[in-house]
Protein backbone atom coordinates (compact mmCIF):
# COMPACT_ATOMS: atom_id res chain seq x y z
CA UNK A 1 0.00 0.00 0.00
CA UNK A 2 2.32 3.06 -1.50
CA UNK A 3 -0.10 5.26 -2.33
CA UNK A 4 -2.11 7.67 -0.39
CA UNK A 5 -5.42 6.88 -2.17
CA UNK A 6 -6.06 3.89 -0.19
CA UNK A 7 -5.21 5.16 2.69
CA UNK A 8 -8.13 7.29 3.68
CA UNK A 9 -9.62 4.20 5.99
CA UNK A 10 -6.68 3.59 7.59
CA UNK A 11 -6.28 7.33 8.72
CA UNK A 12 -10.39 7.35 9.85
CA UNK A 13 -9.62 4.13 11.90
CA UNK A 14 -6.09 5.25 13.30
CA UNK A 15 -8.44 8.53 14.24
CA UNK A 16 -11.05 7.11 16.02
CA UNK A 17 -9.11 4.10 17.77
CA UNK A 18 -6.44 6.45 18.88
CA UNK A 19 -7.13 10.26 18.12
CA UNK A 20 -4.28 10.07 16.05
CA UNK A 21 -4.50 13.36 13.70
CA UNK A 22 -3.54 13.05 10.10
CA UNK A 23 -0.13 14.29 8.85
CA UNK A 24 2.37 13.69 6.78
CA UNK A 25 4.17 11.62 9.23
CA UNK A 26 1.43 9.49 10.12
CA UNK A 27 1.25 9.13 6.10
CA UNK A 28 4.55 8.30 5.32
CA UNK A 29 4.52 5.74 8.35
CA UNK A 30 1.35 4.21 6.73
CA UNK A 31 3.44 3.78 3.57
CA UNK A 32 6.31 1.74 4.80
CA UNK A 33 3.96 -0.17 7.24
CA UNK A 34 3.78 -2.89 4.44
CA UNK A 35 1.45 -6.15 5.09
CA UNK A 36 0.70 -4.51 8.39
CA UNK A 37 -1.77 -1.25 6.55
CA UNK A 38 -3.04 -3.80 4.07
CA UNK A 39 -4.04 -6.36 6.58
CA UNK A 40 -5.78 -3.95 8.89
CA UNK A 41 -7.21 -2.49 6.21
CA UNK A 42 -10.02 -5.14 5.76
CA UNK A 43 -10.84 -5.55 9.41
CA UNK A 44 -12.89 -3.39 11.21
CA UNK A 45 -10.53 -1.05 13.51
CA UNK A 46 -10.84 -2.04 16.98
CA UNK A 47 -8.04 -2.07 19.70
CA UNK A 48 -8.17 -5.59 20.13
CA UNK A 49 -7.83 -6.86 16.85
CA UNK A 50 -3.96 -7.82 15.97
CA UNK A 51 -4.22 -6.07 12.64
CA UNK A 52 -4.92 -3.03 13.53
CA UNK A 53 -2.94 -3.36 17.38
CA UNK A 54 0.34 -4.08 15.09
CA UNK A 55 -0.47 -1.26 12.90
CA UNK A 56 -0.67 0.87 15.73
CA UNK A 57 2.43 -0.18 17.17
CA UNK A 58 4.34 0.55 13.65
CA UNK A 59 3.38 4.15 13.24
CA UNK A 60 3.36 5.64 16.72
CA UNK A 61 5.87 7.91 18.24
CA UNK A 62 8.18 6.13 20.59
CA UNK A 63 10.75 8.74 20.90
CA UNK A 64 11.89 9.12 24.72
CA UNK A 65 14.71 9.69 26.83
CA UNK A 66 16.03 9.32 30.77
CA UNK A 67 14.98 12.83 32.14
CA UNK A 68 13.94 14.39 28.96
CA UNK A 69 13.16 18.13 29.70
CA UNK A 70 15.40 18.20 32.70
CA UNK A 71 14.57 22.26 33.36
CA UNK A 72 10.71 20.81 34.03
CA UNK A 73 12.10 17.93 35.97
CA UNK A 74 13.92 19.98 38.11
CA UNK A 75 11.40 22.30 38.52
CA UNK A 76 8.83 19.69 39.86
CA UNK A 77 11.52 18.31 42.16
CA UNK A 78 12.13 21.34 43.49
CA UNK A 79 8.41 23.14 44.27
CA UNK A 80 5.91 20.22 44.10
CA UNK A 81 7.60 17.16 44.88
CA UNK A 82 8.07 17.84 48.90
CA UNK A 83 4.43 19.01 48.96
CA UNK A 84 3.04 15.72 47.37
CA UNK A 85 4.96 13.83 49.52
CA UNK A 86 3.49 15.49 52.61
CA UNK A 87 0.05 15.16 51.11
CA UNK A 88 0.64 11.73 50.65
CA UNK A 89 1.13 10.64 54.40
CA UNK A 90 -0.32 7.35 55.23
CA UNK A 91 -0.91 6.14 51.72
CA UNK A 92 1.97 5.61 48.83
CA UNK A 93 2.47 8.69 46.65
CA UNK A 94 0.97 7.75 42.53
CA UNK A 95 3.02 8.77 39.72
CA UNK A 96 1.39 8.08 36.24
CA UNK A 97 3.68 8.04 33.04
CA UNK A 98 0.80 8.52 30.05
CA UNK A 99 2.09 7.71 26.90
CA UNK A 100 5.60 6.20 28.43
CA UNK A 101 6.37 4.63 25.06
CA UNK A 102 9.44 2.56 25.99
CA UNK A 103 9.11 3.84 29.47
CA UNK A 104 12.78 6.01 29.87
CA UNK A 105 10.15 8.67 31.59
CA UNK A 106 8.54 6.10 33.98
CA UNK A 107 11.73 5.17 35.34
CA UNK A 108 12.63 8.66 35.37
CA UNK A 109 9.70 9.13 37.96
CA UNK A 110 11.00 6.62 39.79
CA UNK A 111 13.99 7.80 40.41
CA UNK A 112 12.73 11.36 41.19
CA UNK A 113 10.25 9.26 43.59
CA UNK A 114 12.91 7.20 45.47
CA UNK A 115 15.34 10.21 45.89
CA UNK A 116 12.52 12.35 46.89
CA UNK A 117 12.60 10.65 49.92
CA UNK A 118 8.99 9.22 49.32
CA UNK A 119 7.97 6.53 52.36
CA UNK A 120 6.10 4.85 49.65
CA UNK A 121 5.38 5.15 45.75
CA UNK A 122 3.96 3.82 42.95
CA UNK A 123 4.50 4.84 38.93
CA UNK A 124 2.22 3.85 36.12
CA UNK A 125 3.37 4.05 32.64
CA UNK A 126 0.61 3.64 30.14
CA UNK A 127 0.91 3.38 26.31
CA UNK A 128 -1.08 1.72 23.17
CA UNK A 129 2.39 0.09 21.63
CA UNK A 130 2.66 -3.26 22.83
CA UNK A 131 6.35 -3.31 21.62
CA UNK A 132 7.16 -0.13 23.45
CA UNK A 133 5.54 -1.85 26.65
CA UNK A 134 7.80 -4.57 26.75
CA UNK A 135 10.60 -2.74 26.53
CA UNK A 136 9.86 -0.82 29.07
CA UNK A 137 8.61 -3.51 31.20
CA UNK A 138 12.26 -4.94 29.98
CA UNK A 139 13.96 -1.91 31.55
CA UNK A 140 17.11 -2.39 29.33
CA UNK A 141 18.72 0.41 27.30
CA UNK A 142 21.52 1.35 25.52
CA UNK A 143 23.75 4.00 26.43
CA UNK A 144 24.09 5.83 22.85
CA UNK A 145 25.33 7.71 20.43
CA UNK A 146 23.45 10.08 20.88
CA UNK A 147 23.99 9.49 24.74
CA UNK A 148 21.34 8.46 26.09
CA UNK A 149 22.01 10.12 29.28
CA UNK A 150 23.08 13.20 28.81
CA UNK A 151 20.47 14.68 30.72
CA UNK A 152 20.60 12.63 33.44
CA UNK A 153 21.79 14.85 36.69
CA UNK A 154 25.19 12.50 37.77
CA UNK A 155 23.57 11.67 41.30
CA UNK A 156 20.83 10.34 40.05
CA UNK A 157 22.78 7.87 38.19
CA UNK A 158 23.74 6.13 41.42
CA UNK A 159 20.13 4.15 41.00
CA UNK A 160 20.73 2.93 37.32
CA UNK A 161 23.23 -0.24 36.57
CA UNK A 162 25.48 1.14 34.04
CA UNK A 163 27.40 -1.43 32.41
CA UNK A 164 29.75 -0.10 29.34
CA UNK A 165 27.22 -0.33 26.43
CA UNK A 166 23.71 -0.19 28.32
CA UNK A 167 22.18 0.21 31.64
CA UNK A 168 18.97 -0.66 33.14
CA UNK A 169 16.99 0.47 36.40
CA UNK A 170 18.31 -0.49 39.61
CA UNK A 171 16.66 -3.57 40.97
CA UNK A 172 15.30 -1.18 43.96
CA UNK A 173 13.30 0.55 41.41
CA UNK A 174 11.11 -2.63 39.83
CA UNK A 175 8.52 -3.35 42.74
CA UNK A 176 6.97 0.13 42.52
CA UNK A 177 6.85 0.46 38.53
CA UNK A 178 4.59 -1.41 36.71
CA UNK A 179 3.31 -1.10 32.65
CA UNK A 180 0.02 -0.95 31.02
CA UNK A 181 -1.54 -1.15 27.50
CA UNK A 182 -3.71 1.66 27.73
CA UNK A 183 -5.81 4.16 25.75
CA UNK A 184 -4.90 7.77 27.07
CA UNK A 185 -8.93 8.27 25.06
CA UNK A 186 -10.44 5.88 27.58
CA UNK A 187 -9.94 6.95 31.62
CA UNK A 188 -6.31 6.28 32.88
CA UNK A 189 -6.77 2.21 34.59
CA UNK A 190 -5.36 3.11 37.94
CA UNK A 191 -7.71 2.59 40.71
CA UNK A 192 -6.18 5.51 42.55
CA UNK A 193 -6.18 8.88 41.80
CA UNK A 194 -2.88 10.19 40.55
CA UNK A 195 -0.32 13.05 42.51
CA UNK A 196 1.34 13.97 39.23
CA UNK A 197 0.85 12.56 35.67
CA UNK A 198 3.16 12.99 32.67
CA UNK A 199 2.11 13.66 29.45
CA UNK A 200 4.52 15.51 27.42
CA UNK A 201 5.16 14.93 23.23
CA UNK A 202 1.42 12.94 22.93
CA UNK A 203 -1.17 15.63 22.26
CA UNK A 204 0.71 17.61 19.28
CA UNK A 205 -0.17 13.73 17.77
CA UNK A 206 -3.65 13.90 18.27
CA UNK A 207 -6.64 15.81 16.58
CA UNK A 208 -7.86 18.92 18.38
CA UNK A 209 -11.35 16.92 19.96
CA UNK A 210 -8.42 14.04 20.82
CA UNK A 211 -6.50 16.52 22.76
CA UNK A 212 -9.38 18.04 24.69
CA UNK A 213 -10.69 14.92 25.32
CA UNK A 214 -7.28 13.57 26.30
CA UNK A 215 -6.64 16.79 29.09
CA UNK A 216 -10.22 16.18 30.78
CA UNK A 217 -9.40 12.55 31.24
CA UNK A 218 -6.14 13.38 32.80
CA UNK A 219 -7.71 15.95 34.58
CA UNK A 220 -10.08 13.89 36.13
CA UNK A 221 -7.62 11.25 36.83
CA UNK A 222 -5.66 13.75 39.27
CA UNK A 223 -6.43 14.60 42.99
CA UNK A 224 -7.08 18.13 43.61
CA UNK A 225 -4.26 19.84 44.03
CA UNK A 226 -2.15 17.00 41.47
CA UNK A 227 0.04 18.43 38.90
CA UNK A 228 0.10 17.53 35.62
CA UNK A 229 3.56 17.97 33.38
CA UNK A 230 2.78 18.84 29.60
CA UNK A 231 4.88 18.99 26.84
CA UNK A 232 5.88 22.74 25.59
CA UNK A 233 3.46 23.21 23.05
CA UNK A 234 0.71 21.60 25.30
CA UNK A 235 -1.67 24.55 26.26
CA UNK A 236 -4.68 23.41 28.10
CA UNK A 237 -8.45 24.97 27.09
CA UNK A 238 -9.61 27.31 30.09
CA UNK A 239 -12.38 25.78 32.22
CA UNK A 240 -10.81 22.30 32.58
CA UNK A 241 -9.94 22.68 36.14
CA UNK A 242 -6.05 23.39 35.50
CA UNK A 243 -4.34 26.62 37.15
CA UNK A 244 -0.43 27.02 35.30
CA UNK A 245 2.06 26.98 37.78
CA UNK A 246 3.58 30.63 36.78
CA UNK A 247 6.41 32.13 37.06
CA UNK A 248 7.63 28.52 37.71
CA UNK A 249 6.70 27.78 33.68
CA UNK A 250 7.79 24.60 32.06
CA UNK A 251 4.31 23.64 31.49
CA UNK A 252 3.11 22.43 34.79
CA UNK A 253 -0.48 22.74 35.27
CA UNK A 254 -2.04 22.13 39.29
CA UNK A 255 -5.89 20.51 39.43
CA UNK A 256 -8.01 23.17 41.35
CA UNK A 257 -9.48 22.37 44.52
CA UNK A 258 -6.33 21.42 46.39
CA UNK A 259 -3.71 23.48 48.92
CA UNK A 260 -0.30 24.35 48.04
Amino acid sequence: MTGTEGLAPLLSGLEQLAGLAPNDVLVGRLQRAGPHAALAAKRRPSLDDPHWAALLDVVTVHETRMFRAADQLAAFREHFLPSLIADARGRPLRLVSAGCATGEEAWTLAIIAARGAAPDWRVLGVDLCRGALAVAEEGHYRLGPPDALREMPEGDRALLDIGEEAFAPASCLRRHVAFRRANLLDPLPATDAADAILCRNVLIYLTAEARRRVLRLLVAALRLGGVLLLGPTDAPSPGIGLVPMRPLGHGIWRREGGHG
